[in-house]
């Protein structure tokens, strides 16, 4: 890694990924900056002669093929966001000038933040449904012969009962940002 260049280990959820603003808010204000998100690490460039306030947006469907990733980037760029990168194809980076006292949001209205918590749900709704799916197609066929695979079943339900748990707790704290939006 260049020396200009680092590398920072954070677990980064959807459902929390107002900390990870945050997090990555706390870094630009040291002189680090976002080239390169991830799940578990986030590659930094060092530069202290700017500081920027970063925004991230979940929005799935965009694609440079269909033409919809270019105009999404040009509405928010008309706004004052330069965008820096994607993750997953989903996740968007978006970030603008450092201003003292500013908070700058792009979601500005009650209404539109809690349908992109909606979306955010919505997301973690389907992946729970399809893994929980997924664990009953792999267990009804493991579970008939389970003396020959105990050593599969066991780490296998750990593995599904951990990722339920994790989408769980993810779709629950979406509907509390989202009730607390709508009352």
């Amino acid at each position: 890694m260049k020396p200009n260049k680092v590398k920072k280990y954070r677990l980064n959820l959807s459902w929390d990924y107002e900390n990870e603003e945050k997090w990555m808010n706390e870094h630009s204000a040291r002189g680090l900056h976002l080239e390169k998100p991830g799940f578990l690490n986030s590659t930094f460039v060092r530069d202290e002669a700017v500081r920027y306030s970063y925004s991230l947006d979940y929005q799935s469907g965009l694609t440079k093929k269909n033409g919809k990733l270019q105009e999404y980037i040009e509405l928010y760029r008309d706004a004052g966001w330069e965008y820096v990168t994607s993750y997953g194809g989903i996740w968007h980076y978006f970030r603008r000038a450092w201003e003292p006292g500013e908070v700058p949001l792009l979601y500005s209205d009650r209404d539109s933040l809690a349908a992109h918590y909606k979306k955010i749900q919505r997301m973690m709704g389907v992946m729970l449904l399809l893994n929980v799916a997924l664990c009953a197609i792999n267990m009804a066929n493991l579970l008939p012969r389970g003396h020959q695979f105990w050593g599969v079943v066991f780490p296998m339900a750990f593995i599904y009962i951990s990722l339920f748990t994790l989408l769980s707790v993810g779709y629950m704290k979406m509907s509390t940002k989202i009730n607390k939006l709508t009352k």
